[in-house]
C-alpha cells in the first residue's frame, strides 16, 4: 500500500507476503523489496533471500553487495580467500558482486536482506539500531525493516504507524524529518538509504 504525504511516498510491506522469485542461479528464492533501473540497466535492488541449503551465491558483475541477516543463525558465506559468518539478526557482510561465493546450509530457515548497488552509479548506507530511536536519513529512497520487536514511525504529514518484526517501509522523496522509535525492549531495526 502506497500513501502520499508531505514527506513523499510511503509504502508498507511485510517480508512474508512479498512475491518469491527464483535466484539468478536457480539455487534458492528471493523476494524483491524495491529496485531502480537507469537506461535499461539495474541501478540498485533490495531483496530478501530465503536460504535453506548449501550452494553457490549468484554472481552480479559491476555490483557492490551488502547482506544482513533478517532471521536465522549460524550461516557462513565463503570465497577462496575470505569467509563471513552470520550469527543472528543484524549480523552482516559486504563484498563485491564479482566474488564467487559458497553458502553453507544454515541450521534453521534463514533470510538475508540483500542490497546491491551498481558501482559508480549508486550507493547504499545501512544502519542497524537496537533499542534506539532513529532519525530517518534524507535520501531519494529509504527502506526500513524491523528485525525484532516493534517500532513506531513518526513522519511529518502522515499518521503514526507501528511496524512489527518482519514488517517494513519504503519512503521515496523524503523531504521532511521523520523517525522510528522502539515500542518495546530488545527491538532491532535495519535502515537502508539509497542514493
Amino acid at each position: 500500500m502506497s500513501t502520499p504525504s508531505a514527506a513523499g511516498s510511503l509504502r508498507r510491506f511485510a517480508v512474508d507476503t512479498l512475491t518469491r522469485e527464483a535466484w539468478k542461479n536457480g539455487g534458492g528464492w528471493t523476494r524483491t523489496v524495491a529496485s531502480q533501473e537507469a537506461m535499461g540497466e539495474l541501478r540498485w535492488r533490495v531483496s530478501v533471500a530465503d536460504i535453506g541449503a548449501s550452494g553457490p551465491f549468484s554472481r552480479f558483475d559491476g555490483m557492490e553487495r551488502t547482506a544482513v541477516m533478517v532471521r536465522g543463525g549460524d550461516l557462513c558465506l565463503s570465497s577462496e580467500t575470505e569467509a563471513w559468518h552470520f550469527d543472528g539478526p543484524g549480523s552482516f557482510a559486504q563484498f563485491s558482486g564479482e566474488r564467487e561465493l559458497q553458502c553453507s546450509k544454515p541450521g534453521v530457515p534463514t533470510q538475508l536482506w540483500n542490497v546491491m548497488v551498481r558501482r559508480g552509479q549508486a550507493e547504499a548506507n545501512l544502519l542497524i539500531a537496537e533499542d534506539q530511536t532513529v532519525d530517518l536519513p534524507l535520501a531519494p529512497d529509504v527502506l526500513a525493516l524491523v528485525l525484532r520487536g516493534r517500532f513506531e514511525l513518526a513522519l511529518h504529514g502522515a499518521e503514526a504507524q507501528t511496524f512489527a518484526s518482519g514488517e517494513g517501509l519504503h519512503l521515496q522523496g523524503l523531504v521532511a524529518p521523520g523517525r522510528l522509535a522502539p515500542c518495546e525492549a530488545n527491538s532491532l531495526l535495519l535502515v537502508t538509504a539509497l542514493r
